[in-house]
């Protein structure tokens, strides 16, 4: 096992991260534990505890670098210029896409529950990265910016609800729709 002087506090914060998230990716939200963790550290479980004041705590962190990394996946579609319509139906497939392609880390971060008095100022700006950009893109269509903030939660919620259901396969129990479809179906009402 490694000591604690081979890596500075900051040095093991990054570590537990990247063990968390890859424990989440590989085995599921489940498997984040504090011993599975500190194992995958190489470091005990209450050096784990000295870093992060309980599991949720690694969880608000790991859920912080999910968002930063789906922000960077949504970026490139503010630059293009396009209608706020179009801009919308882009976001929307790449939430699709980033369900599919990391369902261990969206299931962590949208299907586990954690305390509101969790979340640090590192997950706020994170989500604001990814929620303000959409917030804005819909300001021309919703006409207000109260009424933009609550359109990008309803779109938001939709897409989860979808998403949530593909995973527990339940999307397609009386008939097969893609989630695709279904998206595409909500947006042409929602937005019309």
């Amino acid at each position: 096992m490694a000591r604690r002087k081979d890596h500075t506090r900051e040095e093991l914060a990054d570590l537990a991260i990247h063990c968390g998230r890859e424990l989440v990716i590989n085995e599921g939200p489940a498997a984040l534990t504090a011993r599975n963790v500190a194992k995958k550290m190489g470091y005990t479980a209450g050096t784990l505890y000295n870093l992060f004041e309980n599991i949720e705590a690694l969880i608000v962190a790991i859920n912080a670098q999910t968002l930063d990394s789906m922000a960077r996946r949504m970026a490139p579609i503010f630059l293009k210029k396009q209608d706020p319509e179009t801009r919308i139906r882009s976001l929307c497939c790449e939430y699709l896409k980033f369900e599919q392609d990391e369902p261990q880390l969206w299931k962590l971060l949208f299907a586990t529950p954690i305390d509101r008095e969790s979340l640090n100022e590192d997950y706020h700006r994170a989500a604001h990265e990814v929620f303000h950009p959409v917030t804005e893109t819909l300001l021309p269509v919703s006409g207000s910016e109260e009424a933009a903030r609550q359109d990008t939660k309803i779109i938001w919620s939709t897409l989860h609800g979808i998403c949530l259901l593909q995973q527990n396969h339940k999307l397609d129990v009386a008939e097969n729709d893609t989630a695709e479809v279904l998206v595409d179906r909500f947006l042409s009402n929602f937005l019309h």
